[in-house]
């Protein structure tokens, strides 16, 4: 198989773009920073709805998991943002996350108006 062959295919197949949106309220701005086991793409600071955007390289076995932490507010927060198990048949090639103060949501990729799912963020106990 060609060299180029391979690559076409391989973005055909293997890879999807993460974009994630700060839309926290008042013109707040996020630290956000995503990793896998493999991969650390450090810290990002986005101000008021500016976006995030990172490709991942989805493994051959389907267990490519990326996670981010996301800072606000003096707090932290955590999410998956991208599970093969989970979103390969929803966003195969595209998933979009807007973080919120109160939670992070995915939608459709070609809906932005659609939400498809917000993880609450989790109460800080004192």
């Amino acid at each position: 198989m060609c060299r180029k062959c391979f690559q076409w295919a391989k973005g055909l197949v293997f890879l999807t773009r993460v974009t994630v949106n700060n839309t926290l309220s008042n013109g707040k701005k996020l630290l956000i920073h995503c990793r896998s086991k493999d991969d650390d793409l450090s810290t990002v600071e986005l101000t008021h709805l500016q976006v995030y955007n990172f490709t991942i390289n989805k493994s051959f076995w389907g267990d490519t998991l990326f996670f981010c932490d996301v800072f606000f507010d003096n707090e932290m927060h955590s999410f998956d943002v991208f599970n093969q198990k989970r979103d390969t048949s929803f966003c195969r090639k595209t998933c979009y996350y807007e973080v919120r103060e109160s939670k992070v949501c995915k939608y459709r990729p070609l809906f932005l108006d659609i939400v498809e799912d917000c993880q609450y963020w989790k109460k800080k106990s004192n």
